[in-house]
């Protein structure tokens, strides 16, 4: 039993190294035919590698600067050595890149429609659209996340305008970013400035309201002069009762009439005048009237509080002002040039030596094929007449 295993399987090795044989017969008998069928293919590849029209690609090296919004997620997870999406800045030029916003923009900036469309312009509603539209395939945007930069590839039948237009790809995507740098600290910005500007109204309102109070109730610092006010009303009562006391004395020695006694008698009633004044009972509008002082304070403090809390509320935002500022510098986005547009020297397209070396190969197996096809199907009308 296993000698007919062993010769069973001996035949089956035999089977397959005649077979092997057989191909490769087949293939040798057929060569003129391989060889003619390579070469027609090759050599009509190269012809048509040298008839298709001729692109030039210009490309350009970009790198997003600012725009600082990676999320906490991120930061944890690039301390955590994990893999990481694409920086959103990145994203976020790309975006505008990739958008017909932009392309339209090319478009009208180097009067490319009647070259894009030529005749075509009155069949479209919107032209400059399906310009842009038409350019999705011209424009090519690849991010290297390695790096960190954003490569800008422009393919266009002239070299001089492949350049021109990937020249006008970053000059529009500038204006873009410029015009939609519209970040959170951008709009704190403007949020805290109009509060300083409404602050800075109401501050010096409050201090030509405080200004006319003092000018009116001759007042500068009322609890300060009410301090003052007692300190001389003291000091009058004391010089009043020392006064009156030497009045006393020198009535029993002097004549009513004799000097001394009428200065005295004088200064007794200036000292009255002045005690009258600060009491309020005569004169009531002289600035040594405590009861007109008193009067002022409620009015006065009222605006003097209101100057002192504008002023720090200023300050306060005057300090937050200047932090956005910093932010908004930090989140603006915008892109440095690496690699100006380059200029074509020679077309990228057709590549005639990739085209002739594929055509080659496929030739090759195409021929190859088709001879075991046509061996195959003279095995099989040779059985069915035999």
């Amino acid at each position: 039993m296993e000698e007919k295993n062993v010769n069973i399987q001996h035949n089956n090795c035999n089977e397959d190294e005649i077979d092997l044989f057989q191909l490769w017969d087949t293939i040798w008998s057929n060569r003129k035919f391989i060889a003619a069928f390579i070469g027609i293919i090759t050599v009509l590849a190269a012809v048509i590698s040298f008839v298709l029209p001729k692109t030039y690609t210009s490309e350009a090296v970009l790198v997003p600067v600012g725009g600082d919004s990676k999320s906490g997620l991120s930061s944890i997870a690039a301390m955590a050595g994990l893999p990481i999406q694409a920086d959103q800045k990145q994203a976020n030029v790309k975006a505008v890149l990739e958008s017909l916003t932009l392309k339209e923009r090319v478009v009208k900036d180097l009067n490319l429609l009647d070259e894009i469309l030529k005749d075509k312009k009155s069949e479209y509603k919107y032209p400059y659209q399906v310009a842009a539209e038409s350019l999705n395939k011209v424009i090519k945007v690849n991010i290297d996340n390695k790096n960190n930069t954003i490569k800008v590839s422009v393919d266009w039948k002239n070299p001089d305008m492949a350049q021109k237009i990937n020249q006008s790809v970053i000059e529009n995507l500038r204006k873009i970013l410029n015009e939609k740098a519209f970040t959170v600290a951008k709009m704190n910005r403007i949020f805290y400035e109009n509060q300083l500007e409404e602050t800075k109204n109401q501050l010096k309102q409050a201090m030509d309201q405080l200004n006319k109070i003092q000018k009116e109730k001759q007042v500068i610092l009322p609890e300060n002069q009410i301090q003052s006010q007692v300190k001389l009303y003291a000091d009058l009562i004391a010089e009043k009762l020392q006064l009156e006391a030497k009045i006393k004395t020198m009535s029993t020695v002097l004549t009513p009439d004799h000097p001394k006694l009428k200065s005295a008698y004088n200064r007794l009633a200036f000292l009255n005048q002045k005690i009258a004044e600060v009491e309020g009972k005569v004169n009531t509008e002289s600035p040594l009237s405590v009861e007109k002082t008193l009067s002022a304070i409620p009015e006065y403090t009222s605006y003097y509080l209101k100057v002192q809390q504008l002023k720090a509320k200023y300050e306060i935002l005057a300090k937050l002002l200047e932090q956005t500022r910093i932010d908004e510098l930090k989140e603006n986005l915008y892109v440095e040039v690496i690699d100006y547009p380059t200029y074509p020297e020679k077309p990228s397209k057709p590549k005639k030596k990739l085209i002739v070396a594929v055509s080659f190969v496929s030739a090759l197996f195409l021929a190859i094929f088709i001879v075991f096809i046509r061996e195959a199907i003279k095995n099989r009308r040779k059985q069915s007449i035999s």
